[in-house]
Parts: structure tokens; sequence; C-alpha cells
């Protein structure tokens, strides 16, 4: 039986102890942790070798219950297990989600069916059964004040160190979207090289150069008069953690030394 308040960790942990339930709903706002956890389920349940034969992976949005059922209830082939996917289980109709709970009382336990959506009311069914049959894990958003130990736990995971500086001045630099922060993490061991410890100073070459190049970029698309590429640069910036101070004082300075080039090509 699952125990409510399951963590990642104790996702992770018992996927490493080769502990698998028959069901997983991996679920909230953090989709690229739920993303994550499918594939670490993915990858427990299912070799790679055999994941040709042993591996379905579908969306809720183009998918019916009974289709995925019928896959659930298929027997693994060469293989102890196999694996049925279902992201954006939420968009399942009503009618669907009736038969998906059905199956979801008495799973096959040699498949691994795993459930993946946003924002889900597990008061509801399948979701209410999942939690008794198998394992639920709600991914939320960080708050601010945890990203940075959350970046020293990835950087710790790749055997690399970095210092409590780097941790707050990337935080700071990219915010709280936990896939845009990896994949500063992913330039970061690039750049590195043979080094194994991250600083401020790398940071600042890395993240910081890339900063300054995005207000570049938008300083000349709305200079060329584009509103749709300044309004993607924008929203790129945005997204990636970019303050709107920042933003606004930078293309302030812009067109002061735009207006002073005006003027004086005026006066001459």
């Amino acid at each position: 039986m699952a125990r409510d308040q399951v963590t990642y960790e104790d996702l992770l942990e018992s996927l490493a102890s080769g502990k698998l339930a028959p069901v997983y709903l991996l679920y909230g706002e953090e989709d690229f942790l739920v993303e994550e956890a499918a594939r670490a389920v993915i990858a427990a349940a299912v070799p790679k070798d055999v994941q040709e034969f042993n591996l379905d992976i579908l969306r809720g949005e183009e998918s019916d219950a009974r289709d995925v059922v019928s896959r659930a209830s298929t027997f693994p082939m060469m293989a102890e297990r196999r694996a049925v996917v279902v992201h954006n289980v939420d968009k399942l109709g009503p009618k669907d989600l009736e038969i998906l709970g059905s199956y979801t009382e008495q799973p096959l336990k040699s498949t691994c069916l795993v459930l993946t959506g946003g924002k889900i009311d597990t008061r509801k069914r399948p979701y209410t059964i999942v939690k008794r049959t198998g394992t639920a894990v709600e991914f939320r958003p960080l708050y601010d004040d945890r990203v940075p130990a959350w970046i020293a736990a990835r950087v710790k995971k790749q055997k690399h160190e970095i210092t409590q500086d780097a941790c707050r001045l990337l935080a700071a630099f990219v915010g709280t979207s936990l896939r845009e922060l990896q994949n500063e993490l992913d330039k970061m061991y690039i750049y590195l090289g043979s080094r194994m410890s991250i600083s401020a100073d790398d940071i600042m070459a890395v993240v910081g150069m890339s900063k300054e190049l995005s207000i570049f970029e938008l300083q000349k698309a709305v200079g060329a008069r584009d509103l749709r590429r300044s309004t993607e640069i924008m929203e790129r910036m945005l997204d990636a953690g970019a303050s709107v101070p920042f933003i606004i004082i930078m293309l302030t300075g812009y067109f002061s030394s735009l207006y002073r080039l005006f003027d004086l090509r005026r006066r001459n």
C-alpha cells in the first residue's frame, strides 16, 4: 500500500532498491521534475535493450482509456516488466478516467503504468485508487529561498562542487525555472572542462554573458521595429528569470542613446 506524502527522494530510493509499484501518479506544476521522474521509472522498469517491445508512451489528449488498459494488460516480452506511460492523463475525459480507475483497482504486477499531469484533483478517481494501490508523488514549484540548495544538490550529483555565492548568483540570474537552471548547469559543465568546482566568476562568465547577449538582441529587435522578435526575446528573458526593472533600465539607456544620436544629427 502506498503511503501519503511520498517525496521525489523516496521515489528514487525505492527505484534504486528495485521496489517498483504497478502504478505511478507523477503530477504537479513543476513539469521538469515530473518528466525527469517519469524517465527514472522507465529506466528502472524496462532495460534499454528491450524497451522497443515493452514501452508505450501515450498522451492523454490523443488516447482513450481502453487502449491504455489494453497496453497495460499486455504481458512483457523477453523482460520482467513493461511500462506504459500516459502524459497529460488529466486530458482524458470522465468516462476514460472511470475505465482507468477500474484497471488501477487491480493493476497487472508485471506492468508499470505511469500517469503524469499538471494540476490534478487527487480526491477523484482514478487518482484516489492510485494513491492506495500504487505511488503518487506531487512536484510543487520551489520557493525562491530553496533554489540555491537545489542547485547545490544537482551539482553534487554530478560529482562537482559549487560555492554558495555561485549558487545564489545562478539563482538570481535564472530564477526558479528548474528546467532553465539545469540547462545553465549543463553549459557550465562543458565550460569547466576538467575542472570540478564552480565559482561565482564561472557563473558570470557563462550565464552573465548570455544575459548581456539577450538584452543586446532585444535592443536590436526594438531598434528594427520588429514587434514579434522583440516580444519573443522579452518573454525568453522573463522566463529565464530576468527582472523587469533590469529590462526597463537597459531599454531606457538604449533609447536615451538613440535620442542623443538623433539630437546630434538634427543639430548638424
